[in-house]
């Protein structure tokens, strides 16, 4: 494991296996409503896991990260 990404990102080994975990599991549920929407596009996705939402979910994840990281300076 590389301990200098956690300390860079004022990390610990949970705190970053939660954040990262979140945001791959989000991803993998809305790629699946997508992946649906895809291959059937009767099957509508569900408005808050449409393209603005999840913009928005990703830039609140992005403020957070930078938030966490500059936390010590």
């Amino acid at each position: 494991m590389n301990i200098k990404h956690l300390k860079e990102n004022n990390e610990t080994y949970i705190s970053h296996l939660k954040f990262a975990g979140s945001l791959g599991i989000g991803l993998l549920y809305r790629s699946a409503f997508f992946l649906v929407h895809g291959f059937l596009p009767m099957v509508e996705i569900p408005e808050h896991l449409n393209l603005d939402a999840t913009h928005e979910w990703l830039k609140k994840a992005k403020d957070y990260s930078d938030y966490r990281k500059n936390e010590s300076i």
